[in-house]
């Protein structure tokens, strides 16, 4: 491991879903990510976080000793890789690796399932991160407006009546698209 490559940031931005996955669906996973000429640890837990929309970005400490169950059961087997590789442990999946991962289609299933839906999520949210720095904003500019003293009782109540009149207008909006999306459901 200390050949291994600095992790960049996961996707996630340090939050992470700790059980998206249970043990047997991450073995099955990892199994199919080494059919896709996934090789290295680290190439593992980067996909996985792309994969998931950076949802789960699994640790080293979650990677290596599955990698080394799976070695073990004899669904891999590991070498070193390319010169260029710096040495990094090379994973392969064995043919028998292969045929559990056939024997376990229900279990692939359930993570592309979860895949599917992390993706998902991604794409419903595209705005989330903009929407909460915005939020960020306006608190913060509230927040020293009051520290400072610099607003009147009535500055005041106009900024509690914008507040309230933008919570409303978001709920109303809201409604109209849960009312279509049950209209086209």
């Amino acid at each position: 491991m200390a050949n291994e490559q600095q992790l960049d940031p996961c996707l996630c931005n340090g939050k992470s879903v700790s059980r998206m996955f249970n043990p047997k669906q991450l073995r099955i996973y990892i199994l199919h990510l080494l059919t896709g000429g996934i090789n290295y640890g680290y190439e593992l837990i980067k996909k996985i976080s792309e994969e998931t929309a950076g949802f789960y970005c699994p640790s080293p400490g979650v990677i290596y000793p599955t990698l080394t169950l799976l070695e073990e059961l004899g669904f891999i087997t590991a070498g070193v890789g390319k010169e260029n590789d710096k040495g990094r442990k090379c994973f392969v999946i064995t043919p028998e690796g292969r045929c559990f991962l056939l024997l376990k289609a229900e279990l692939l299933a359930e993570v592309q399932l979860k895949l599917n839906y992390a993706q998902e999520l991604k794409a419903g949210n595209q705005f989330a991160n903009e929407i909460e720095c915005a939020v960020d904003k306006f608190k913060s500019l509230l927040r020293h407006k009051i520290v400072l003293q610099q607003l009147s009782k009535d500055d005041s109540a106009k900024v509690v009546e914008i507040i309230n009149r933008a919570v409303e207008r978001i709920e109303e909006v809201n409604a109209v698209l849960v009312m279509e999306g049950k209209s086209n459901g």
